[in-house]
């Protein structure tokens, strides 16, 4: 990376930013567009950002609940419940509530994911309390009717089954529950398993949605232009009925020990090519070499320019795209490294991810690559607060992960005092070449003669990740 395409990054970076945040007199720290934090009557946090450039209003609520909180034997659950929450309330039917958010030109949605499902919802600030009143209803009294569960379900399994038909999708499914195992929370598959999204009751899912769609398990940011005192009676009067009720935290368990290079051959006679997914257990969220491992990950693949990608797609040639990532969450995340390739020279690209991961460890990052990364990352940065609906939803997450928001006010601070020595110590804690598992999901027949180096190879039906 040229010098000039670092200076352009961080101009950009830094003119960017400005919407959402002001520099102040200390170089590297940001002061955030200014917020305050209320609490409702039933007990709701309420995060407040007013911003009256614009005649807009926005919602967004994080349930603190996600997919590992699926009980056991019922994955999909809470995607399930995601799909169907605005799909009618004890008063209106899933059509008179999308009219009515139509009549205000308001958008809703909901997004689950692992930790935490979010509903956000828009319109202009004209229709505030309309918004409010329709995210009121559609949050605290969902029907979930049988008619809406059974078509809920059926767009879902025919969403699971289209998966099979995408390689490096599927891969990835196999991937996360091979490393997590059966018992960890985060094992089961984005949206759940095919055989138990069929078999769920719509008991299931509102005994989710009683259990984890409380104000006790709740937070809530209010973004645009409103007068905070109108908004907050609003709130009271409307969420008055929703009540908290305690919850069992969730249990994660012990993440499966992974000892030696372990290799899992999932066979499927039908692809074009192999995918190849090498990784092991990363970190949690709240680690304090999160920031390290992001500047880490980037000089081996975390950017276009890249240790993987320059040995193995610019310098061999054996693959068009090839990445490594560290995800974090509530409990472990996993380092991963993954690519596709030619059946005939999978074992190439796959003994070749493993020495570039080798070398990367035992002789660590050098200078002038912690100070490219830097810059990238710097560069990068403004899009976290580019907006003050993305600036709340950051707010909400390091909320959720306790995590204080000096993270965000001293990022470029922080980032720009690490060194590479900081960043080596954190590669030989947390990166671990020697244990790892790697899986492949291929046409066995065509590679089975490519990986003479592992001596006890597991070969799966991809029938079983389904």
């Amino acid at each position: 990376m040229s010098r000039f395409v670092q200076m352009l990054l961080t101009f950009l970076g830094l003119f960017a930013i400005l919407s959402c945040a002001t520099l102040p007199s200390r170089p590297g720290q940001f002061q955030l567009k200014s917020y305050q934090e209320v609490q409702l009557d039933n007990g709701l946090p309420v995060l407040l950002i007013e911003d009256k450039s614009l005649p807009y209003f926005s919602l967004g609520l994080m349930i603190k609940s996600g997919e590992a909180d699926d009980p056991a034997g019922q994955s999909g659950v809470a995607s399930l419940v995601g799909d169907l929450l605005n799909k009618g309330t004890t008063s209106r039917s899933a059509e008179q509530i999308s009219d009515s958010l139509a009549q205000i030109g308001a958008d809703f949605s909901v997004s689950v994911g692992t930790d935490y499902t979010m509903i956000s919802a828009s319109s202009l600030s004209f229709h505030a309390e309309g918004l409010l009143r329709d995210f009121a209803e559609i949050l605290t009294e969902p029907t979930f009717t049988q008619s809406e569960v059974n078509r809920s379900r059926q767009r879902r399994l025919a969403n699971l089954q289209r998966v099979v038909d995408q390689p490096s999708s599927f891969a990835h499914r196999a991937f996360q529950q091979l490393l997590y195992g059966e018992e960890h929370p985060y094992g089961p598959p984005s949206g759940g398993r095919l055989e138990e999204v069929r078999q769920m009751r719509r008991a299931q899912i509102i005994r989710y949605y009683l259990t984890h769609y409380r104000p006790n398990n709740a937070h809530l940011a209010v973004v645009g232009n409103f007068e905070k005192n109108q908004v907050i009676e609003t709130l009271n009067s409307l969420l008055a009925g929703w009540e908290a009720r305690d919850r069992a935290p969730l249990e994660y368990g012990e993440f499966p020990v992974i000892e030696g290079r372990s290799l899992i051959l999932v066979n499927k006679s039908d692809l074009q090519q192999t995918q190849i997914l090498i990784g092991h257990r990363g970190i949690r969220r709240d680690d304090p070499d999160f920031l390290a491992l992001r500047v880490a990950n980037t000089v081996l693949g975390g950017a276009f320019s890249s240790r993987l990608m320059d040995e193995i797609r610019e310098a061999r040639g054996l693959t068009y795209s090839v990445s490594s990532s560290t995800t974090s969450g509530r409990d472990f995340g996993l380092f991963s490294i993954r690519t596709a390739t030619r059946h005939d020279r999978a074992g190439e690209t796959l003994q070749v991810a493993l020495d570039v991961l080798d070398k990367f460890v035992k002789e660590g990052v050098t200078e002038t690559e912690v100070r490219d990364a830097k810059a990238l990352l710097t560069g990068l940065f403004p899009r976290a607060i580019e907006t003050p609906e993305r600036l709340a939803e950051n707010l909400l997450v390091l909320r959720y992960h306790g995590i204080s928001d000096s993270y965000l006010k001293n990022y470029i601070r922080d980032l720009n005092r690490l060194r590479h020595q900081d960043i080596n110590r954190a590669i030989r804690k947390h990166f671990d070449p020697d244990n790892l598992k790697i899986v492949l999901l291929t046409n066995r027949d065509q590679v089975k003669d490519q990986l003479g180096a592992f001596e006890n190879i597991q070969v799966r039906r991809f029938e079983e990740f389904r």
